[in-house]
């Protein structure tokens, strides 16, 4: 993980949700939204972490656990305008990259699991979406707009853009949502050519002044 690039994205997630919010809602949502306040802490121990301060940063991590039940490494690097609904129990382990609008619901673990001569690394694209349960672990990239079902567990396995995935092994059940057989995806590895931009049913145009959970999709999709 290339710290010395890295950021926290404190200010940008500020700015981002002065703008669609304003600073009245912004301040309702840090004092009674926990998922808000893991994610507003762990940007700011994930600053002192990148400027060398580990030992304030872990205690950083320590706290957002027993004030939110949320366990965030400050090795994982998680990208702007990050969402946490109904946080509890939820793990973000260390040499995790998350990308931008990337929201994740209860009682997910996520990230790279191995011993540090195997450089495991856990990749999620922008806008994923992980709902409740789901357990994503290994060396694996899961990639843009893809959906991480109810208890699916991926482990080890690339998920490609656009994917819905469910089952335990986690299976891709539709591209786009549309059917496929997920015997076509077994194996798959990912390839940035498979991602062709925000699918149709998304207004990124709209979703620059909205929080994710103001997505849309159209009838019977």
């Amino acid at each position: 993980m290339a710290e010395k690039e890295s950021t926290s994205h404190f200010l940008t997630d500020l700015k981002l949700a002065l703008k669609r919010k304003g600073i009245k809602r912004l301040a309702q949502d840090i004092l009674f939204h926990p998922g808000n306040q893991a994610i507003a802490l762990y940007r700011l121990y994930r600053a002192l972490y990148l400027r060398g301060f580990t030992t304030l940063a872990f205690l950083g991590y320590r706290l957002n656990y027993f004030l939110c039940g949320v366990e965030i490494h400050p090795d994982a690097d998680i990208g702007p305008d990050f969402h946490l609904d109904h946080p509890l129990a939820v793990l973000i382990h260390r040499r995790t990259r998350i990308g931008k609008g990337v929201r994740i619901y209860s009682h997910v673990a996520l990230g790279a699991v191995g011993l540090p001569e195997t450089n495991p690394f856990m990749d999620v694209r922008d806008y994923v979406q992980i709902y409740h349960g789901a357990m994503v672990g290994g060396s694996a990239t899961i990639g843009e707009f893809a959906e991480i079902g109810l208890n699916a567990v991926v482990w080890d396995q690339d998920v490609p853009p656009y994917a819905t995935v469910v089952g335990n092994p986690g299976r891709v059940i539709k591209i786009a949502g549309k059917r496929v057989n997920p015997d076509d995806y077994k194996g798959y590895k990912y390839n940035p050519a498979d991602y062709h931009g925000p699918p149709e049913y998304l207004d990124m145009s709209k979703y620059e002044e909205k929080s994710a959970r103001d997505w849309t999709k159209p009838e019977n999709y």
